[in-house]
């Protein structure tokens, strides 16, 4: 399973897009000249470096929205200008943001001195054209030699697609290349940022995953409680299993029917989960109530339903991946 982390940073884009106009055109223009926002989800420490090890210089408050000009090499840290006008880094765990992160220059802007080890590395197995964005003939720029090592700071996809691209940092700026002319020889390049979520079909794909993943986690807790309850066992009523939100925007959804299907059954599979863990909380919370066979029996029945959606929908998670039209596209270039 893919890191979970990579993926629920992205979910509120259109939300912090809103929230970043309000702070005006002028201070978009002079603070924020790559056009991209963040905003903490939580008290974040602002600190000196992309880091624990660095100074914490201060903590920022939940909803806060600030600009951004830097990132690190996986994109992990998150360079920001604060309210004061100080830059710092804050942990991109505790961010969602808005606009073209991939873009921000690779280690920031004037920062701290500090020693990294790249996270991925390879080295071109041919000569290699390099491209300003995404590759196209209209963002060509040049070749890089044969047996040029580069380090890879991002990513368009992934081994399933076939080929993929790279975004690298060469000469101290960022392009793109193909996949097909890099030999990875160090580091893992799957932690790097995937742009799919640029792109609604490849941010449902990401997002359905991640649904089913927590959907998977609530369903398996509940089931062992009522399983447990259904063979006379004495159950625990803390802690009560997390209810799970579908977290695939409607939006998306509408524009790519293709995952309407699997929507349908993940949906049902979520509320069917959430019926029962709301049906073992009201008993815990009534003591004057007894537990009744009628209620094991009703919650054992929606779990057969949820486990049946879910299934379903998991089984469907693949050839939806394998349908992505950026998958074509880029084995056309």
């Amino acid at each position: 399973m893919k890191s979970i982390v990579t993926i629920m940073l992205m979910l509120c884009l259109l939300v912090t897009h809103t929230t970043a106009q309000e702070t005006g055109e002028g201070a978009q223009n002079a603070d924020n000249p790559y056009a991209v926002w963040v905003t903490t989800q939580d008290y974040s420490s602002l600190r000196r470096g992309p880091g624990t090890g660095f100074e914490r210089m201060t903590i920022i408050d939940p909803t806060v929205t600030l600009p951004a000009i830097g990132r690190s090499a996986d994109t992990r840290w998150i360079q920001v200008i604060n309210s004061d006008g100080s830059p710092g880094w804050i942990a991109s765990i505790l961010l969602v943001w808005s606009g073209d992160v991939i873009a921000l220059p690779v280690d920031g802007v004037n920062p701290e001195p500090y020693v990294r080890r790249a996270g991925a590395v390879g080295v071109t197995s041919r000569e290699t054209p390099y491209y300003r964005d995404e590759i196209s003939e209209q963002t060509f720029v040049g070749t890089i030699p044969v047996g040029t090592t580069v380090e890879l700071v991002g990513r368009l996809g992934d081994a399933t697609f076939g080929f993929w691209q790279f975004q690298i940092k060469y000469q101290d700026n960022l392009y793109w290349i193909g996949s097909w002319n890099v030999r990875i020889t160090g580091g893992e390049y799957l932690r790097l940022l995937d742009t799919q979520y640029l792109y609604p079909y490849g941010r449902l794909v990401q997002q359905y995953e991640e649904n089913i993943a927590l959907v998977t986690g609530s369903f398996q807790q509940i089931r062992s409680i009522w399983q447990r309850l259904n063979n006379g066992a004495t159950v625990a009523c803390d802690p009560i299993p997390p209810r799970v939100n579908r977290i695939l925007t409607e939006g998306d959804v509408t524009r790519e029917v293709a995952f309407v299907p699997a929507v349908t059954a993940l949906d049902e599979a979520i509320r069917m989960t959430n019926l029962t863990i709301s049906s073992f909380e009201t008993i815990c919370a009534d003591t004057s109530r007894f537990l009744t066979r009628e209620d094991i029996d009703e919650a054992l029945g929606l779990l057969n339903e949820a486990e049946r959606n879910l299934l379903l929908a998991a089984s469907l998670l693949e050839p939806l991946r394998g349908r992505n039209p950026l998958v074509n596209a880029i084995g056309n270039n």
